[in-house]
């Protein structure tokens, strides 16, 4: 992959020993769909020669077509095409894509330490490990001792969960053209209603990169793992963000050169988020799909904070929140605690328990930060839970959600409390 593809990718500094260092997450990464809006194309002729009938099985196996996905939040795609196997190696072909970039190459490979390592043509190191259970991990290292990107592929379809993308009528016009809103949606296979999660997402960093306004967002990882428990899991992208109409406008400076600290103008636009929110989950309430008396909200940073105050201002079915991180503006600014406790006073007034889920050495919210604004939620007469957990490897704490290995026995156990069994 080139430098565009490494810019939405993790970094991992590692050293690589008789077999390659691998990360201590890979275990936990699941098959599922990629987030790119672009698919990833083999190169052309590429064709799968079936294996020798003397080549040993635990060769033999790397043989076929293997796709899925590849680097943070899972917005690359990915495909192998393991043409021609031997007992040293095999001749592979491979393609990624992203928003911003694609790549194809074509090659021969060599196994090394029960690994199959193929140099791209970029110069990076691509490196795949099979799992006992069939699917295949994927890293690719530049140079050789630094990790770029991780992802998992199979063979098999994902059948358990579909994701689609849907738009979401609004009230709005733009040049005499209706607006509309993004929505993807992760729904487990069946008719339903399902019971559903509402899922939104944060801001951009600090707002002065407008080339990230136009990234959907989602978590494919929590999605996975709600979808596979039978819940609907849906990520509306709100006014300018992602691939919705209208202009991204939820608290800037007065030049929109970056988010606002002053409350006078971050505050409204919260209120923009809102209002945002109404138009989504008056069109989720009229979905034949939705169990309305089984109904969670959630967010990550912006979409957390925002998750709670929208349970804690609006009439509504919830059964609870999930705050991932929550925060609307950054403990570096002066006037924080203006708008960040304030804003979570008013998600008390919701009455049932909110999970609080924090991350340690988190760039935006401390944990002092945000002990401090669920304190004043408690105080505020608001319920709920605040569970905190160290940074994940390589990570800060901000990027928890994408971890479900760490939050989610927490997330079970409030699903048991707050959600009622069919």
């Amino acid at each position: 992959m080139n430098r565009l593809i490494t810019l939405v990718c993790f970094f991992w500094a590692t050293t690589a020993g008789a077999q390659t260092a691998w990360p201590d997450y890979m275990p936990g990464l699941s098959a599922g769909f990629s987030e790119s809006p672009m698919a990833a194309v083999l190169p052309e002729g590429t064709t799968i020669t079936q294996p020798a009938a003397s080549l040993p099985a635990d060769k033999a196996r790397w043989s076929g077509l293997w796709a899925g996905w590849a680097c943070w939040a899972a917005l690359c795609n990915a495909k192998i095409a393991v043409e021609r196997v031997t007992d040293t190696g095999a001749t592979l072909a491979y393609a990624g894509s992203s928003a911003q970039s694609t790549i194809n190459d074509r090659g021969e490979a060599q196994f090394v330490n029960d690994e199959l390592v193929f140099r791209v043509k970029t110069g990076a190191k691509l490196v795949l490990r099979l799992r006992p259970s069939g699917e295949m991990e994927f890293s690719i290292w530049k140079p050789d001792t630094e990790l770029i990107t991780t992802g998992l592929l199979t063979q098999k379809p994902v059948d358990d969960h579909t994701r689609t993308v849907e738009r979401v009528p609004t009230p709005w016009t733009e040049n005499g053209k209706p607006q509309t809103l993004e929505m993807v949606v992760y729904r487990p296979i069946g008719a339903g209603p399902f019971p559903t999660l509402v899922m939104n997402h944060g801001s951009t960093g600090s707002g002065d990169k407008p080339e990230r306004f136009t990234s959907t967002w989602t978590n494919p990882d929590l999605a996975r793992v709600f979808a596979r428990k039978g819940w609907l899991v849906l990520y509306p992208q709100r006014r300018g963000r992602g691939q919705s109409d209208g202009l991204y406008d939820e608290g800037f400076e007065l030049n929109r050169s970056r988010y606002s600290c002053d409350p006078a103008l971050t505050l409204p636009g919260m209120e923009r988020a809102l209002a945002d929110l109404d138009v989504v989950m008056a069109h989720v309430l009229t979905r034949s799909d939705v169990d309305a008396t089984r109904l969670l909200m959630g967010g990550v940073s912006r979409g957390g904070i925002l998750s709670s105050v929208y349970a804690g201002t609006r009439p509504n079915p919830l059964l609870g929140v999930l705050n991932f991180v929550g925060g609307w503006v950054s403990d570096r600014c002066s006037q924080a605690e203006a708008v960040n406790a304030v804003s979570f006073k008013r998600a008390a007034a919701f009455g049932k328990p909110v999970l609080w889920l924090y991350g340690d050495k988190d760039p935006f919210y401390s944990l002092r930060h945000s002990r401090f604004n669920f304190d004043a939620f408690l105080a505020a007469g608001g319920k709920g839970s605040f569970v905190t957990y160290p940074a994940p490897t390589g990570q800060n704490g901000h990027a928890i959600h994408a971890y479900p290995g760490i939050w989610q026995a927490a997330v079970n156990d409030y699903l048991q409390q707050a959600v009622p069994s069919r």
